[in-house]
């Protein structure tokens, strides 16, 4: 009897010590059928270290658990977001998102082995133990690359917009997040060609009331797998924009919970943690606790548990799930007919952790591992255990720095911290965010990039009520007095300084002379400004662009490094010759309309919002720090003699417009919906000797270079996107800085239309297509040209006349410019007539624009109808839209155009930044057609009538007020583009 008992003990303890032994094997192998996320802090295989990617201290660090002493860092670039590590523990993987690079490093060492370069902002890494290579989200590009080993890309696939996320489940499906998009993908990393098993759009939800927790599913960074592989639980934001901003109702944080059964993967939501429903902490005020930014996720070891670091709040939040009843069971009756929530409740937000700015978790038993991405630490936590009585307590902080020196002074750390912050109790009596809402990363993802775009699309209120999709109450839109704008900025949006009074804050008028301002309000203000005015961020405010430097901190080129686009008419003379006369290279001091209403924007908003404009008009002198105006005006110069000159004098001309060097130096594109999103590079490009010398002599032999090895030129100056039709989007698209009021959307007219038809290349007629060919009359067939004297005939030539709407002022300098424009004009719109029961019927069809008719200043633009109808004896008995003696319109013409309004609902006119709802729209769209109707008064038939449809450049009232400041200016001509004449039976 005890031999046998004996015996059954020892095969317990064997089988315990197998197991043990298999778990320590399966540890240092990572544990290949264990579900892995990725985390911007790993740690070894050995567990005796902790990897962590120090965000924008740009370095990577590694640190012995034991000794924190015992430390190596390596700095690697801008922004570090995750790190992965090899289940084998010999290749080490982290994502640098702004340097465009994946680093794969010896972990023990930290040598550097390899530079992957990737596509925009790669941002997660995970290690595929199937497949024995890493994967990368490219964020911006809307890619998945997996990179072996030796740092060789091995797939690259296309996906959802936005991909974020990653997390591997034990049977090999690789998840992603979609952070600006709520969506869920699913592949299959056991097949080779990587399928799409599933996409899971995240729920939307909507409530009357706009302070109930609810909105689009936005900002998925994280996956957390539950240990028995069954769940996803992803941490995000719901943004709520279907009303006016207001720091209580537009942006909450939420946990949505994945069922993962293979083949019925769907989202649980009724099981979805959100504010005021499970998220319901209620703290010493008899206040539900506001938390913000959730951030980062993990489970406890047994799985009871779920840790959310909440990022911008500063909180820990713990979930229990250790009372929820086993799915198979069927519920009591008790519970039958409830809402369940899964069994999961938020049982602890232990407020506040010490570091700033808490993203980065990892759990390894009873330690919790937070990583503080603004203090640059790490604090290590007591999980407490599985009891769901049981608290997380605060155990080391910091347990260790994870960078030695930040790279950012003091200041900019400070703004960089306070834009990422909503911790109300961090300055009580002049807090960021009121209640612990919302920072301003809640909705600029990372700062100022394409992720914009998002929050103009998110914005669902009617723009006839609101069109403002982000801060209204702007009094400079961001331009000269940012520091007042700012502090307002945080009150309205945020419910700081003194907005949400309830606990102490004092109560802060932007408005207020400096001197009567608390000063740790002024300096907030004047730090928040440094980060946003970070080169990654808006350098120059108020636009979008920027311009690639070796040094961070600089902001401005010298104007000689913009090379003369004279220089490249010694080898492209005929493309020369087109730009020269066109629009795009006069649109700034020489182009009257913009002069006077550049002036007119800085005399209402200051100096500054000159950059606004500035940046797609004249982007050299903005780059190059010159004063805005000064210069002669070229408006009726033929043939570019001025730049020509300066170009032999050696002299510096900067075009005024857009010349060679700007376009075709564009080497990267974001799209946050307009205002001129390129980075511009004008060093960095292998270049042949003398190609730029002063000497004609030198010059010459650089250009028997070029054309000896010419692909090595063209590469300079090419890139795919510029065929895209996004390209042009970044100027002729337009929001108001601040506001984000979209003013033109040029591409989002053409993108809905039919013009929009990738699928059928013989149908679709993007921007280039009809607004870059040299013969109008043969849109959609390919015309041959030269592009480079002596070079070879392209099959279809791309010119640069950049025709469009502004016949006027091109053909004061090129009558076949002028000739051009106007018989594109001519293409767009036909018009019918009828008259039924004494109504005459006038439709206008859209038949050849892309685009809305008229588009781009469409505030400004007229496109309207001339009816004049006479009767039997040829009197006139009624008139429609004629012009007096002096060009004005009568009060009920039928115009085709925008007017725009302000908060109050009376017309902005000039000041179209300040557009906040749309007063009326009556344009054409693409592909549609407008009926206008005219009832006509009794006569004696037949009745003739004629309609016209005409075009004027600008309203008479604009053209007035310009033509006192440019006397010159000659008076822009009505122009007909279509009409009828006919007879109907009274």
């Amino acid at each position: 009897m005890i031999d046998r008992f004996s015996k059954a003990i020892r095969a317990v303890v064997l089988a315990a010590l197998s197991v043990t032994s298999l778990a320590s094997h399966a540890a240092q192998a990572g544990d290949a059928n264990k579900p892995t996320s990725s985390s911007s802090i790993v740690q070894s295989v050995d567990k005796q270290f902790l990897y962590t990617a120090n965000f924008d201290g740009g370095s990577l660090t590694r640190t012995a658990i034991a000794d924190p002493k015992d430390q190596q860092e390596v700095s690697l670039g801008r922004d570090l977001r995750r790190v992965a590590l090899s289940d084998d523990g010999s290749v080490l993987a982290v994502t640098s998102y702004l340097d465009k690079q994946v680093l794969l490093l010896a972990p023990d060492s930290l040598e550097l082995q390899q530079s992957v370069e990737t596509g925009r902002r790669p941002f997660a890494v995970i290690y595929d133990s199937h497949n024995r290579w890493f994967w990368v989200t490219e964020f911006e590009e809307a890619k998945l690359i997996a990179i072996d080993h030796d740092g060789a890309i091995v797939k690259q696939l296309d996906t959802a917009e936005t991909p974020r996320g990653l997390a591997i489940t034990a049977d090999q499906r690789l998840l992603v997040t979609h952070a600006m998009t709520g969506q869920l993908s699913i592949y299959d990393l056991k097949a080779e060609s990587l399928p799409l098993l599933k996409r899971i759009d995240l729920a939307v939800k909507q409530d009357p009331d706009q302070f109930v927790s609810q909105g689009l599913p936005r900002l998925l960074d994280d996956i957390a797998i539950s240990p028995d592989g069954t769940e996803a639980w992803l941490p995000h934001v719901l943004w709520n924009f279907d009303h006016p901003f207001q720091f209580q109702s537009t942006v909450f944080p939420a946990v949505s919970v994945i069922d993962l059964t293979p083949g019925a993967e769907q989202e649980r939501t009724d099981n979805r943690k959100e504010l005021f429903r499970q998220i319901n902490i209620i703290d010493n005020a008899n206040r539900t606790r506001i938390v913000s930014n959730p951030a980062d996720a993990e489970f406890s070891a047994d799985g009871k548990k779920l840790f959310v670091t909440l990022a911008a709040s500063e909180d820990l939040m713990v979930v229990d799930l250790s009372r929820r009843a086993n799915k198979n069971k069927k519920r009591s009756k008790r519970r039958k007919g409830k809402q369940s929530q899964g069994g999961a409740q938020v049982t602890q937000i232990l407020r506040h952790l010490p570091g700033d700015n808490p993203r980065g978790l990892l759990v390894d038993e009873r330690t919790l591992y937070v990583q503080n991405a603004m203090s640059q630490d790490v604090t290590s936590l007591d999980a407490g255990g599985s009891s769901s009585f049981a608290r997380v307590k605060l155990d080391t902080h910091p347990l260790f720095r994870t960078v030695a020196k930040d790279p950012y002074d003091r200041n900019l750390r400070n703004g960089t911290r306070l834009f990422h912050s909503a911790n109300t109790s961090e300055s009580p009596q002049t807090p960021i965010a009121g209640d612990f809402w919302m920072s301003c990363s809640s909705c600029h993802l990372d700062g100022f990039n394409f992720t914009n775009r998002f929050l103009v699309e998110g914005h669902f209120q009617d723009k006839k009520d609101n069109a403002v999709s982000g801060h209204a109450n702007l009094k400079t839109m961001l331009a000269s007095a940012t520091e007042s704008d700012l502090m307002r900025l945080i009150r309205d949006t945020q419910g700081g300084l003194g907005h949400d009074d309830r606990d102490g804050a004092i109560d802060i008028d932007p408005d207020a002379k400096a001197n009567e301002l608390p000063e740790q309000a002024v300096l907030m203000a004047k730090q928040l400004k440094r980060f946003i005015m970070r080169p990654h961020n808006l350098p120059y405010l108020s636009t979008w662009l920027r311009v690639k430097f070796d040094n961070p901190n600089r902001k401005l080129v010298h104007p000689k490094e913009w090379t003369s686009s004279v220089a490249c008419s010694r080898c492209h003379s005929d493309l020369f010759d087109q730009w020269v006369d066109s629009n795009h290279r006069l649109m700034g001091e020489s182009n009257p309309y913009y002069r006077v209403m550049e002036d007119v924007a800085a005399a209402a908003e200051g100096e500054g919002f000159r950059r606004w404009c500035v940046a797609c008009h004249s982007p050299q002198r903005l780059t190059s720090g010159l004063p805005f105006r000064g210069e002669e005006n070229h408006m009726f110069e033929k043939g570019g003699t001025s730049i020509k000159q300066a170009y032999e004098q050696g002299k510096t001309d900067l075009d005024e417009g857009t010349g060679c060097l700007f376009c075709h130096r564009i080497t990267e594109m974001e799209d946050p919906g307009g205002n001129a999103p390129y980075t511009v590079d004008l060093k960095n490009r292998e270049q042949y000797v003398f190609e730029e010398s002063s000497i004609e002599a030198a010059r010459w032999l650089g250009d028997k270079q070029i054309n000896a090895k010419p692909e090595v030129h063209a590469e300079s100056y090419l890139q795919p996107f510029y065929k895209d039709e996004r390209y042009c989007k970044g100027c002729h698209n337009e929001f108001a800085p601040g506001s984000g009021a979209l003013i033109v959307d040029t591409w989002g007219e053409w993108a809905a239309s039919s013009f929009n038809n990738p699928d059928d290349p013989s149908k679709h007629r993007g921007c280039i297509d009809c607004h870059l060919v040299g013969d109008i009359s043969k849109i959609g067939q390919k015309q041959p040209g030269l592009a480079t004297d002596g070079g070879a005939i392209q099959e279809n030539l791309v010119t640069h006349q950049f025709t469009g709407a502004n016949h006027h002022l091109v053909g004061l300098r090129n009558k076949e410019q002028e000739r051009m424009s106007l018989e594109l004009l001519r293409t767009s719109a036909e018009i019918e007539q009828r008259l039924v029961d004494g109504v005459l019927e006038v439709v206008v069809h859209n038949r050849g624009a892309g685009h809305a008719l008229p588009t781009g200043v469409a505030d400004f633009r007229q496109f309207w109808l001339e009816v004049r109808v006479s009767d039997a004896e040829g009197n006139e008995i009624y008139r429609s839209g004629v012009a007096d003696d002096k060009g004005n319109l009568p009060d009920d013409s039928r115009l085709f155009m925008k007017v725009f309004g302000d908060a109050e609902g009376n017309p902005v006119k000039l000041h179209f930044w300040r557009f906040e709802k749309m007063l009326s729209d009556t344009r054409i769209p693409a592909d549609g057609s407008r009926t206008e109707r005219f009832e006509l008064p009794d006569a004696k038939g037949p009745l003739t009538i004629r309609t016209r449809l005409l075009y004027r450049i600008y309203p008479q009232w604009v053209t007035d007020a310009v033509r006192q400041k440019v006397p010159d200016l000659p008076e822009p001509p009505i122009v007909e583009l279509n009409r009828l004449e006919e007879r109907f039976d009274g």
